[in-house]
This record gives structure tokens, sequence and C-alpha cells, in this order.
């Protein structure tokens, strides 16, 4: 048996830092108490049952429907390098950054409906809440990984719904415990390569992972945790993954696509700052001082944890968009320093992978059986909704809010509507167009009148619905959530 201990190293071992490795492989882990162990897999079984519920409701979010109608569009002939527009007011030269996802959906719509949908995203969480608690299982225990597990699924509930960006939380986990791991054994991750050749293809934060690899190879030489060849090595990887992004059926020019959407970040909420007094953001608040606490206390002094820390931190005040991505890189950080300086526990044995698996296909199972049932179709609408806004003749210039496009794009496409919440194919002077027209700015009535549009369909509420009423706009139908008004003869030729 094989063990290191504490005590004095020699300078720049990894272990002089506060990790403790071994790697011989003779090493016998500590086994836990029996108790943490079922309370671990109970609270596993708890959040599979919560993923279910959320899988199993009706498809609510907007944009699932904006890229539900892209990928039908790219199923249809759209061309990746060069795709159209839904719109004839989003006039921007975009690239998809979201394809593969969107055509899988797209695909699962076509063969089994929305049900089909709602029971991919469970597939997706499922795949999240098990990668988590392994990943955080390979160095704490089943209680620890379990909480862990669920307080990042808490610090990014309100972005789990059925989008690509979910595929990015769970691979931004598994390129962090990747390189952590890099650190623990001295093996080069080479698979991180094409993993991000995959990950381009899949949503737009892929030069997330790269950052993360970066940073991990700037805190790996400055612990002098590799020596210099397999350091070397390891710089590669970062550099190759960035290679591999440009070789995707999109090519170099995804790039600039993802370059892009920072000009357009102001017009979208998620991209504001996070609102600290948030539930969620007081959880991710506590992660980050639990890690904090935790290095301090074990004196320890890895420059890789530090640097994977303060990422953290920037992506945790960043953005709204950015709030998850700080959750799931603590996830295996907080779980290396939550035992580190001490043996390391004993890996999952067979039983506990049993649970994982076994747990999540039968949670599988029962939401293919419930979903027909409970998500076959959109939210209700209004009676009235449906009938109404079929009926309108094909190219009807509408203008709607940005939260309510993308259902309306998926469930009437005839419709060639002002806004949508997918940015990328608007330049900006449109998205400022728009803004300026639904926040009813200075103007908003001469640059509405420019447009075209006859027809509106937006919150009863809303500023925008006020004022077209004050406009003489015929009310034709309103409920509690929406409304539908017709601008009276002429109005979109008047001065």
């Amino acid at each position: 048996m094989s063990v290191v201990r504490d005590g004095p190293t020699k300078p720049g071992d990894v272990a002089d830092r506060g990790v403790r490795l071994d790697r011989s492989g003779d090493d016998r882990p500590g086994r836990f108490p029996l108790w943490r162990e079922l309370t671990g897999g109970g609270v596993y079984v708890a959040l599979l049952l919560v993923v279910v519920r959320i899988a199993a409701a009706p498809v609510s979010n907007t944009d699932t429907y904006f890229h539900l109608r892209f990928g039908h569009e790219f199923l249809d002939g759209w061309s990746l390098r060069h795709p159209g527009s839904v719109s004839s007011f989003a006039t921007a030269s975009w690239l998809p950054t979201q394809w593969l996802p969107e055509i899988v959906m797209a695909k699962t719509d076509a063969w089994f409906g929305l049900a089909g949908v709602a029971w991919l995203l469970g597939l997706i969480l499922v795949g999240l809440l098990a990668t988590l608690y392994l990943l955080a299982r390979r160095w704490a225990g089943p209680l620890a990984a379990a909480g862990l597990a669920a307080a990042a699924l808490f610090v990014a509930s309100v972005n789990l719904s059925m989008r690509p960006q979910v595929l990015s939380f769970l691979l931004i986990a598994v390129t962090t415990a990747a390189w952590l791991r890099t650190r623990d054994d001295r093996r080069i991750r080479w698979w991180l390569v094409p993993t991000t050749w995959l990950w381009a293809m899949v949503h737009g934060m892929w030069p997330i992972g790269i950052v993360i690899g970066v940073v991990a190879v700037v805190g790996l030489s400055l612990d002098r945790a590799l020596p210099a060849p397999a350091l070397r090595k390891a710089a590669l990887v970062p550099v190759l993954s960035a290679v591999a992004a440009a070789v995707t059926p999109v090519g170099p020019g995804l790039y600039g696509a993802v370059a892009g959407v920072g000009s357009r970040a102001q017009y979208f909420s998620e991209w504001g700052s996070p609102d600290f007094t948030n539930p969620a953001c007081v959880v991710l608040a506590l992660l980050l001082a639990a890690s904090v606490t935790l290095m301090v206390r074990r004196g320890n002094r890895s420059y890789l944890e530090l640097a994977l820390l303060l990422t953290a931190a920037a992506c945790a005040v960043w953005s709204w968009r950015t709030v998850p991505v700080a959750g799931v890189i603590l996830v295996p950080l907080i779980a290396v320093q939550v035992h580190a300086g001490r043996v390391r526990p004993a890996a999952p044995r067979r039983p506990e992978y049993l649970l994982v698996v076994g747990a999540g296909v039968v949670a599988l199972a029962a939401l293919a059986v419930v979903v027909p049932r409970t998500a076959d179709g959109p939210p209700s609408q209004p009676a009235w909704v449906d009938p109404a806004l079929s009926s309108l003749p094909a190219g009807t210039k509408v203008v709607d809010s940005w939260d309510y496009g993308g259902y309306l794009m998926w469930r009437y496409p005839q419709l060639d509507l002002l806004t949508h919440g997918y940015g990328d194919t608007f330049t900006v002077a449109e998205l400022q167009r728009n803004t300026d027209i639904l926040e009813v700015a200075s103007g908003w009535d001469t640059e509405l009148r420019r447009t075209g549009c006859t027809i509106a369909v937006l919150r009863p509420t809303s500023a925008l619905a006020y004022a077209l009423r004050q406009e003489h706009w015929t009310v034709l139908h309103s409920s509690t959530g929406v409304a539908e008004l017709q601008a009276p003869p002429g109005w979109s030729s008047e001065s």
C-alpha cells in the first residue's frame, strides 16, 4: 500500500501544494460509513425525481421553439455556411453555432412531437446530473458529491430548459475535471481536442473550454506539477482545440460568429449583470465562499486550483448566462478541495454505479411513459389564438415581443415577425430598431410605420400595446397573457 503522506517534500512537488496524490495505483482509499453512502444515494435519487418533473412539463421556454424552427429549416435545405432568415426584418449575415442539437431536436419533433422533445430534455438533464455526481465522486464522498451536484443544478435552475446551452454546462464540468485529473496522474487528455470539435457544433460556449485549458496549463506550470515535456504536450491541447473548432462544417467563420455575440449582448437580458440577491446567485456565492474557505483552512497553495477558482468567480459576475458555468466549474474543484491533504475517498463501487446508471434508465423509462400525456403540446393558449393567427395570410407582418416570437415563428411559420429571440440573425441596427419600438422610445411610431406591420401580438399590459391603443389600433382579441391588435387603415403609410 502506498499513500503520499504529509511531511516534507521536495520543492515543486504537487503534494507540497496541499494535494494528496498517489500514482502507484496500490493505495487503499478510505471507505465511507454505510449511512453516508445511503444518504448520498437517496439525495441522488431525489434529484432524479426533480429532473423528471422538470422534463415532464410542457415545453414552455420560447427559445426552445426557435431552435426547433431553425432545426427544421436546416433539415429542409438551409446551408450551414449560408443559412437563410425566417423574417424579412432580420437581415444579418450569420453562421449557426448550435446547429447540431437543433437538427436533433427537429428530427425528434418530427418523429415524436413535443413529447419527444420533452423526453430529450430529460435525457440531457439526467446526463448532466450523473456527470456532475460522478465527477465529484472521483475526489469526494457520496454525500458531498450529491450535495455539490444539487447545488450546481440549483444555480443553473433557470437555464435548465431544452436549449443547447445545457450541453455546454456538462462539457465545462467534464473539461474542468479532466485538467484536475491531469494534475493528479500526469496524463494528457488528448480527447479534449475532438471533444472541442464536437462542442463547436453544439453550442457557442466552446471557447470557455479552451480558456479553462489555458488557465489549467498556466496553473500546472506555476505548480511545477508536470515535467517540462509533459507540460509542453499539455499546452498543445488548448491550441489544437482552437484549431479543431475551425474545421467543423461551418468552417473558420465560426470564430466571427461567436465574437459577434458580444456586440448584441446589450439587447438580451441573459447577458446582463446577475442579480446577486437572486437565490441561485446566493447559492453560487456560498459555493465560492466554500472553495475559498477550504483553500485557506487547509493551507492549499495550488495555483491550478486558484486559477480555476478565479475563472469561476469571473463567470459568476460576468452575466446571467455564465452563472451556471461558474457553478459547474466549482463542482469538481470543491470535490478536490474537500479531501485535500487527506487520503482520497474510495472510488464508486459497482453498486453505486448501478444505482447511478440504473436509476437514470428507470427515470428515462418513466419519462417516456409520462410525456405523451403531459408534454404532447405547447403550453395552453387562449382559445382564440390558434384560429386567429393560423388564418392570417402568408407574409403578414407582425409586431411581437422578444419572448413570444420564438413560439410564434415555430407555430405560425407563415408570419413575418418583427422580433424573435435569436439575435444573431439581426444586425445591431435592427436590434436597436426593435428595442426602440418595443420600449416606445422616441420616434417609435415612425419606425413601426416603416416596417409595414399591421398586426400586433403582444402582452396586453405592455407599454407598446397601450401605445398602439392610443394610436387607434383595434383590439381584435385579448386575454390575460396575449392580445391581437390591428392597425387602422392607412396607418403604416402615414408620415
